[in-house]
């Protein structure tokens, strides 16, 4: 285990545990410490575990690795859920800023591709992503092609790069060195090059709703659960200004929630969860007046968007 002895954020010292949880979407109830700082509020987890020791809890308990597949006769029904999604990131990205055929996109834990794709049909530009493991597309060669996909690190990533816009749908809360990351990230982007990262919202109602039990902790994949004022703060430090903070995000709120009350059940991740699926579906229907209030007070998701300062 590594321990941390000052905050990622603003490398105060001053910190103490805020709560144990037991690891999620996982077959132990192996238990983990997350400690707050008490000068940026920053809610990570200390001590974690070395990245080695990580695929461990990336098995067939783990439900984003098993996809659609996992729902048994309603696959297709999820799949499409996929895509809707999908769009609603290509949207996102094209209100922010205007591209053409020679502009760039480089997703950051890009996992099964998907989006890059949709970025390709859509927008007609340049796509690149990169991940620690190439799970998300070896065995999908045709799917993906002429996406430029590589089994990286963000140090690796060239020099002259200069993308126009860098993408980070949920991988900055699993990223054990986001400052320096970020710092390099900076360097080999423009003037113009915007940032968009959406993470789960540490100061969000679902994560006072349920506490432990809360899906945002995603224990012990997610390092650092971070508020407006933190995330701010480090982006600050690395070179990035903050155009806008969002209190929702392009996923739907209603999974962070579905997915918090499974683990209050302790539900058994690796069954086949077509048994799941009609409950589910009512939930997001009763859920869906809540939804509405997403812009005034984050349910779990914020997003947040920034170029170089």
């Amino acid at each position: 285990m590594l321990k941390l002895v000052n905050c990622p954020v603003c490398d105060a010292s001053s910190i103490s545990s805020f709560i144990k949880t037991k690891a999620q979407m996982h077959s132990t109830k192996e238990m983990f410490n997350f400690d707050q700082c008490s000068n940026c509020s920053l809610v990570f987890l200390n001590p974690r575990l070395p990245l080695d020791q990580l695929k461990k809890y990336y098995t067939s308990y783990y439900l984003p690795y098993r996809g659609a597949k996992a729902w048994g006769k309603f696959e297709k029904l999820v799949e499409g859920s996929q895509k809707k999604l999908d769009a609603k990131r290509v949207s996102r990205i094209n209100n922010i800023q205007k591209l053409s055929n020679t502009s760039l996109i480089l997703d950051i834990g890009c996992g099964n591709p998907s989006f890059l794709k949709a970025c390709q049909k859509s927008l007609k530009c340049n796509t690149m992503g990169i991940d620690f493991s190439d799970e998300g597309w070896k065995d999908q060669p045709a799917s993906f092609e002429g996406i430029n996909l590589q089994v990286a690190e963000i140090n690796e990533l060239k020099n002259d790069l200069q993308p126009d816009i860098i993408t980070m749908w949920h991988y900055l809360e699993h990223d054990y060195t986001p400052s320096e990351n970020l710092n390099y990230l900076k360097s080999i982007s423009k003037p113009s090059t915007s940032l968009v990262i959406e993470i789960p919202n540490f100061d969000s109602s679902g994560r006072r709703k349920y506490g432990k039990n809360w899906a945002g902790w995603h224990t012990p994949r997610h390092l650092s659960l971070f508020s407006p004022n933190n995330i701010e703060l480090l982006l600050d430090k690395t070179g990035w200004k903050v155009e806008e903070i969002l209190t929702y995000g392009t996923m739907n709120p209603y999974l962070l929630s579905w997915m918090s009350k499974m683990e209050e059940k302790e539900i058994q991740w690796d069954k086949n969860m077509e048994e799941e699926f009609i409950q589910f579906m009512i939930g997001m229907i009763k859920f869906f007046p809540e939804k509405w209030t997403e812009k005034k007070s984050s349910l779990g998701i914020m997003t947040i968007v920034a170029k170089p300062s």
